[in-house]
């Protein structure tokens, strides 16, 4: 409600106080006049100038609101107002009446705050153009005799006429011409045989002297030799064909009459190009030994510790047991560079040789399939280079022949190479008949027993195992081993969480065989690891049908391996970050390393049985179980964006190779260990029994599978 102020009294005197001043506007005036009462209460606003600043009244042609009486005071021309107590400020000049010179410059003496920036050109101004360079007018060349320089000269066979020589000439010249084009070619001629007397003389020089003889040294050294019986061998026999007369006769074949027919001998001499000399294989073998002999000026102190040469004294008083990994050098050239390593297999015969596959790490990546072959004579350049079309998931060397290499590809054919030959030798390929696999092959390996024909063992993505030989076709055939089959029910080994309820549908399901080793004591006996996380345990006489299984990981199983020192003791890693160990014929794991990511290799040291190494993400972790099990003893991490792949011990126990997936192979040589004692396989045994300490039931089961075992060894003696 809005009402007008209750006090008329006042009102009037606010008239009477400022009769002859318009303070307000009308909007403003009636304000102040009325009220806001609500049940008896005033709420009206307070007036929003506040009276502690002062307003300017302008003049009538300028401002809003007119105020046209003021009162002058003391100190200027001001006016008062009495309504509440605020001051108004107004000027008597006139806005007309005042003039501004645009000529001037109202920022004269002000700083900019930009003043030592450099002002920007205009975008309308085109910028100035360089001006054209300018001759002289007048160039001084100064020219000087240089010494004569003959490139060609013949020199001359005439002669002057009036000098003796020349007057001899042309007698000969005269003479010359009357013979053969003059009357003297008609001259007579006769043609007669006459027959010489044959009389033999003897005299005492007719006899031979003895030929004088001295003593020379000659060497022939063994390339000199093999490239002599080598050329023996190339030359191709005399080859004998029956003779067309008598092909129809009735007689016996033997009794027929053969016919010689000779056989040119192949021209094995080399061009005299560059590009003809350097694809023979005597030229690319020069060029490996002189590879080798550089390369050793470089790395000869790390060849001689990786030959074991160079070695820590252990009586020494500094040394500490840190478990040091000194690095000896990289394998990696442009060829392979960032290009994964899938596996590296190493020769039997020859443990200095390493063959490496180069293939895809993940599912999509995209990659040619590459295999290099390294000598550790020669770590700056890969011996032999092979490249295919297809990702190499897998490579193995072959016991009996070491110079065959088998290798596996993504898509699941199977083929074997020759590495003496600087080109890709295929020896044999798989079928698509018989080989019906057409997933990667993830393990090839090969078996060879006495009195017994060396085969092919690989394992495929869809679960199958077969085995495959040769045939004098150069084919693999191939054959059904075993097919592994999803796990249901409970199995024994590792607790893992319960799965969703399975509705029954009718198909069968494979998993896929990631890792294969073979028994150390039995010959048809092998162990699988598969991506559902168990171990099968395989035999060559049952197939289709496991002769045991266990649960080892919660994830897919990467790499698995049985020391060396103790038959039953078998380590495997997965990708739930974990190495377990297992005993055959207990059926819970007897330790559990854990790693921060998924591990991807793991290998036994072949010297210290209770040294392991393993690989996991960017880390390599050297583990000693007779120290501490709940974390690597020492551990060393890779630079960049990287992941190991791969890891293995060398035969003589010192020295380890790591692959990543840059395509890279590291050598590395392990110091500072303890000293192994005399009884390997006793202080393996103490380790084992300290990590079950907690546990006794199992030290019971280790206890009677050892008394079973010594049984077992006495009723076999």
């Amino acid at each position: 409600m809005i009402a007008p102020a209750a006090n008329p009294s006042s009102h009037s005197m606010l008239s009477q106080t400022t009769k002859n001043v318009k303070l307000a506007p009308q909007a403003l005036s009636k304000r102040l006049v009325y009220r806001v009462m609500v049940n008896g209460e005033d709420l009206t606003p307070e007036d929003i100038n506040d009276p502690a600043f002062s307003t300017m009244e302008e003049t009538s042609t300028h401002a809003a609101y007119v105020y046209k009486c003021y009162s002058k005071s003391e100190t200027g021309l001001r006016s008062k107002s009495m309504t509440c107590g605020w001051t108004v400020y107004a000027t008597t000049i006139n806005l007309d009446d005042i003039k501004i010179d645009h000529t001037l410059d109202t920022e004269e003496g002000l700083v900019s705050e930009n003043a030592e920036l450099s002002k920007a050109p205009s975008a309308y101004i085109f910028s100035k153009m360089s001006e054209l360079s300018s001759y002289p007018s007048e160039i001084t060349i100064t020219l000087k005799e240089t010494e004569t320089i003959f490139l060609f000269s013949i020199p001359s066979i005439c002669c002057d006429k009036d000098t003796s020589e020349g007057k001899a000439v042309e007698e000969e010249n005269v003479r010359y011409e009357y013979i053969t084009t003059g009357k003297g070619k008609n001259r007579k001629k006769l043609c007669q045989s006459t027959q010489t007397k044959e009389t033999i003389t003897q005299t005492r020089h007719t006899l031979a002297m003895r030929p004088q003889k001295k003593n020379a040294l000659v060497f022939a050294s063994v390339w000199d030799m093999y490239d002599t019986y080598a050329k023996i061998a190339v030359t191709q026999e005399e080859h004998e064909e029956r003779d067309e007369m008598v092909m129809y006769q009735s007689a016996a074949p033997h009794l027929l009459r053969q016919k010689k027919k000779k056989v040119q001998e192949v021209d094995t001499t080399p061009g005299k190009t560059f590009l003809e000399i350097s694809q023979i294989p005597q030229y690319l073998d020069a060029v490996l030994l002189t590879d080798r002999v550089l390369a050793s000026l470089k790395y000869g102190t790390s060849q001689k510790r990786f030959r074991g040469l160079i070695s820590m004294d252990p009586l020494s008083l500094d040394l500490v047991y840190v478990y040091t990994l000194r690095a000896l050098w990289t394998y990696e050239c442009e060829e392979t560079y960032n290009k994964p390593i899938s596996s590296i297999a190493f020769n039997p015969k020859y443990p200095h040789i390493c063959a490496i596959s180069h293939g895809k790490f993940a599912y999509a990546d995209e990659c040619q399939g590459m295999v290099s072959v390294w000598c550790f004579k020669n770590p700056c350049k890969p011996e032999r280079l092979y490249t295919f079309d297809v990702s190499v998931t897998s490579v193995s060397f072959s016991t009996k022949n070491p110079s065959w290499l088998a290798c596996g590809f993504s898509n699941g054919d199977v083929i074997i190479i020759d590495i003496q030959s600087y080109t890709k030798k295929i020896i044999a390929s798989s079928k698509r008949d018989t080989n019906p696999c057409f997933e990667p092959i993830w393990v090839v390996t090969w078996r060879y027993l006495e009195n017994d024909n060396e085969y092919v063992m690989i394992t495929c993505q869809d679960g199958r195992i077969r085995k495959l030989h040769t045939t004098k076709t150069y084919k693999f055939v191939s054959a059904p081993m075993m097919r592994i089959s999803a796990v249901e029910g409970n199995v024994r080994g590792l607790v893992t969480t319960k799965t969703c309820l399975k509705v029954d549908v009718p198909i069968t399901r494979y998993p896929a065989v990631l890792c294969m080793i073979w028994h150390p004591t039995i010959d048809h006996c092998y162990l699988v690891g598969t991506d559902e996380g168990c171990i099968h345990k395989c035999s060559t006489h049952y197939l289709n049908q496991h002769m045991d299984v266990f649960r080892a990981h919660e994830g897919p199983v990467n790499d698995i391996c049985m020391s060396p020192f103790m038959n039953e003791l078998l380590a495997s890693c997965g990708a739930d970050n974990a190495i377990r160990l297992w005993l055959e014929g207990l059926e819970d794991s007897i330790m559990t390393l854990n790693c921060q990511s998924a591990v991807t290799g793991i290998t036994f040291c072949p010297i210290n049985a209770t040294i392991l190494i393993s690989a996991s993400g960017q880390a390599l972790s050297v583990w000693d179980l007779r120290r501490k099990i709940h974390m690597p003893c020492a551990e060393y991490t890779f630079p960049g964006n990287v992941t190991l792949t791969y890891v293995q011990f060398e035969a003589s126990g010192h020295n380890v190779f790591v692959g990543d997936t840059l395509g890279r192979l590291h050598t590395f040589h392990l110091e500072d260990t303890p000293i192994p004692p005399y009884n390997q396989t006793k202080m393996l045994d103490e380790a084992i029994r300290k990590a079950l300490c907690t546990r006794p039931h199992m030290i019971k089961q280790l206890d009677k599978l050892m008394r079973s075992k010594e049984l077992k060894s006495k009723s076999d003696k």
